[in-house]
């Protein structure tokens, strides 16, 4: 027999322990206050003021951060975590940094130097259905040095990307949160930011692997499905950077909004002169 959900409805006539003037929905099962339906949050079954107190409390730590299974177990762990970016956002008040910035190094830096092999590199050009061709006569060390020119080109890239989303993101959320939760904004970039290489990878990849159109002038039919895809790992990034603000740092929920939305429009004003400096520039 499965267990029932535990019932953590407020009792009728009970009122939010925060907003007199409203009815109360929910008990918190860690305060015992009652809660309206703007200061229950379901996902981790307590109220606005106890995940305000304690958010890491809301969360188990990251797969990367525990103790138990294999090293790739957790690695793989915390790359799934990714999907879950509400759940998983109140882990990120924890303040231990190191652990995000070695995930980061095994994570975003292997995915965004892969990434730009397909597009970058001159001696060789990717096709349709895995097909590569040789430009030209190179040696060995010349296809070499080009693929690893190519990675670093996306790396740097990458490194724009990163700056343009992470200046802004910290230093707003410092702004808006106290200290002993301002790693928090960090943590959580240097845990999902693999997501934008990641989705740059899938993309050529998915170029590579998938047929050409029925013509040499059109699109892939399965073009509009990876585009998708990017879309939603880009789309994931954005709802961990606002989940952190609001449910690690404790940010109210409209600035949780706006410290996400000024990093994602200087990011793509940054993506928008690299548009117009790549032909040129690579």
């Amino acid at each position: 027999m499965e267990e029932s959900e535990p019932d953590h409805s407020a009792p009728e006539g009970a009122v939010c322990a925060e907003h007199q003037g409203r009815p109360a929905a929910f008990t918190c099962p860690r305060c015992g206050n009652y809660a309206c339906i703007f200061c229950w949050h379901a996902l981790s079954s307590r109220c606005d003021a106890c995940l305000k107190r304690d958010p890491a409390a809301a969360a188990p730590p990251l797969a990367w951060e525990g103790r138990t299974g294999t090293g790739i177990g957790r690695y793989f762990g915390t790359l799934g975590s990714a999907f879950r970016p509400v759940r998983s956002a109140p882990a990120f008040a924890r303040p231990q940094v190191g652990p995000a910035v070695t995930f980061f190094l095994l994570s975003a830096l292997p995915m965004a130097a892969l990434a730009g092999v397909i597009p970058y590199t001159k001696t060789l050009m990717f096709g349709s259905s895995l097909a590569v061709t040789v430009q030209g006569h190179p040696s060995s060390a010349d296809i070499a040095t080009d693929v690893a020119r190519a990675m670093l080109i996306q790396l740097g890239l990458f490194a724009l990307d990163f700056a343009a989303l992470a200046l802004p993101f910290t230093s707003l959320v410092r702004a808006y949160t106290d200290e002993t939760k301002r790693p928090a904004a960090l943590r959580a970039l240097l845990y999902r930011i693999w997501l934008l290489p990641g989705a740059t990878l899938l993309f050529f990849l998915a170029l590579w692997l998938l047929p050409p159109g029925p013509t040499p002038e059109t699109a892939s039919p399965f073009l509009p499905f990876v585009l998708t895809i990017q879309l939603t790992f880009n789309a994931l990034l954005l709802l961990s950077m606002r989940a952190t603000a609001r449910f690690a740092c404790g940010i109210t929920p409209l600035l949780s909004y706006v410290v996400t939305a000024v990093p994602l429009v200087i990011w793509m004003i940054v993506q928008w002169f690299v548009q117009l400096a790549a032909p040129g520039a690579l």
